[in-house]
This record gives structure tokens, C-alpha cells and sequence, in this order.
């Protein structure tokens, strides 16, 4: 835990430098490059908070700002008139669901979204990215909208992404059940993935770092199964821990944020 002292340390101050220098005027790219950043250093200090300090409230309150600050990167570009960006940088999406901020989810899944880039975008990222927002919003789409996303998905990677498809249309039905066992197969295929870059050298130490003990989209969706009336708070499951899954009961004021933009 060490390591995320000293990165949480690093991240803390990248970020007043980026606040200190944001030039809302900047191209597309350049803004997409800095915010990439901004939610880097936002997860590593809210898992840095959580496991190191132990301190719930605050890994909750620095997913909001993940997240209020990626609203207000979209609100800015709509301003300008510039294409939002990939549908498939969604942890800003689940850093509110995590935090069970089901409002502040509700605005970055039904915010409009680019349609998937041919070569700089996997066919399964995006889809699975595509699913994730209808699960996301404050009144979920019907199955029936989802089921064929669902269907393209398996097709193009059934291998990786079957059980979070079993947990989709679970949420989607009220299955209970059926998303306790997807759940839990997801789960193992996250631990044999963290695991294998975790002992792999050339895995990035920084940009793994959040993503080492803690599961956010793991998270978001156990988020979404107690919106929807599962019972599943008895259970414990590795790398989402019962002190990360507590209720948020500090109140997120929007601070640590670029300027709010009004938009038309």
C-alpha cells in the first residue's frame, strides 16, 4: 500500500497543475488527453483513500469528482459544438454508480455518445460500453432494446464478455439468482486478469494501480443489482469489499471541478 501512498501523493499534485492550467478553449484532442489524466489521478486518490486511510466517504467523494468533472467535459464540448468522446472511456460512469450517485449516472449515460470509430475502438469494448449505459440510467431500456446489443456482443467475444451479458439481462429481468452466478464468474475472470498483468513486468504501474485490489466496474454493478432489490449485501466478494460498498452519506458539493459551463 505503500506504492498507492506515493502515487496518490503524485496524482494529487498532477491534478492542481491541471486544474491550475485547464484551458477550456483547447482542441478536442488535447482536452480528451488531459481529462484521460484527470480521471486516472481522481480513481488512483479515491482507492488510495479507501484502502490506505480506510476511509469509505472519501473514496466515494472522489469518484463524484471523476465523474461531475467528466459531465462537465461533455457540457463543454456540446458547447462547442465538438463530438463527445469514445463511448468506451466509461470509468467516469462507473465511478458515480460506485459511489451509488444514481443521478450523476443517470447524466453521463444519457448523455449523447460517439458512434464507435472504425480502428481506434474494439467492436466488444464499444458494445459492452453501449450496454452498460442502458443499464446505467435512472429508468433502465427494456430488454428488448438490449437484447440484440447483447446478441452482437456474444457474437464478436462471447469468450470475455458472456457472464457480464448473463448480469445485463439479469438486471434487466429482476434475476436475482442469475446474477449472484454471472457475478461471481465475472468476478474470477477479473482476479485471473488482474493477476496475470500484476505478475506481468511490462504492465504500466501507475495506470494498473487502481485497478489492483479494487474491481470498480465490480463495484457499479453490485450498485445496480441493490438498485434493483437484490439481496446481496451479506456477501463478501474479492476486490470489492464490504467498505467500499457501504452507503455514501457524505454530500458531494462539486468541488475540485473545471468550471460549469452554460450551456443553450
Amino acid at each position: 500500500m505503500a506504492n498507492l501512498m506515493s502515487l496518490r501523493s503524485d496524482a494529487a499534485a498532477e491534478l492542481g497543475k491541471l486544474f491550475q492550467r485547464f484551458q477550456p478553449g483547447a482542441d478536442r484532442d488535447t482536452l480528451l488527453s488531459q481529462f484521460d489524466i484527470l480521471i486516472r489521478d481522481f480513481h488512483i486518490i479515491a482507492v488510495a483513500t479507501l484502502l490506505v486511510d480506510g476511509n469509505a466517504q472519501g473514496f466515494f467523494l472522489n469518484l463524484c469528482r471523476a465523474a461531475e468533472n467528466w459531465r462537465r467535459l461533455l457540457a463543454l464540448l456540446r458547447s462547442r459544438k465538438l463530438a463527445p468522446p469514445p463511448a468506451t472511456k466509461t470509468t467516469p460512469l462507473l465511478a458515480a454508480l460506485a459511489a451509488g450517485h444514481f443521478e450523476l449516472a443517470d447524466a453521463l449515460a444519457s448523455a449523447p455518445s460517439a458512434e464507435r470509430i472504425e480502428g481506434e475502438e474494439y467492436e466488444d469494448e464499444y458494445l459492452w460500453a453501449s450496454i452498460f449505459r442502458h443499464l446505467a440510467r435512472h429508468s433502465p431500456s427494456p430488454v428488448a432494446t438490449v437484447k440484440p446489443l447483447v446478441a452482437r456482443l456474444l457474437k464478436a467475444n462471447k469468450k470475455e464478455y458472456a457472464s457480464r451479458c448473463d448480469m445485463a439481462l439479469a438486471l434487466l429481468t429482476q434475476d436475482a439468482e442469475g446474477f449472484t452466478k454471472a457475478f461471481e464468474q465475472a468476478r474470477l475472470d477479473y482476479e485471473l486478469q488482474t493477476e496475470k498483468k500484476a505478475a506481468n513486468f511490462a504492465t504500466p504501474v501507475t495506470a494498473f494501480a487502481p485497478h489492483r485490489f479494487l474491481w470498480l466496474e465490480g463495484l457499479a454493478l453490485l450498485r445496480l443489482a441493490e438498485r434493483a432489490g437484490f439481496a446481496l449485501e451479506a456477501t463478501d466478494y474479492k476486490y470489492c469489499p464490504p467498505l467500499a460498498r457501504v452507503p455514501m452519506t457524505a454530500k458531494y458539493a462539486g468541488d475540485w471541478t473545471i468550471p460549469a459551463v452554460k450551456e443553450p
